[in-house]
């Protein structure tokens, strides 16, 4: 995103969202934060 590529952050999305699933699920971090994470990764690579 920083780079402004916004393609590659739409397609980079899916991938990012399974590993804070994962580390929802295996207790790494709290699964609110992990919804949280989630909704604001995708609000940034939302198409304006």
């Amino acid at each position: 995103m920083e780079e402004g590529n916004l393609t590659e952050a739409q397609a980079a999305l899916p991938q990012l969202q399974k590993a804070v699933d994962k580390a929802a699920a295996r207790r790494v971090i709290h699964p609110n934060r992990a919804a949280r994470l989630k909704a604001r990764l995708a609000r940034l690579v939302r198409p304006s």
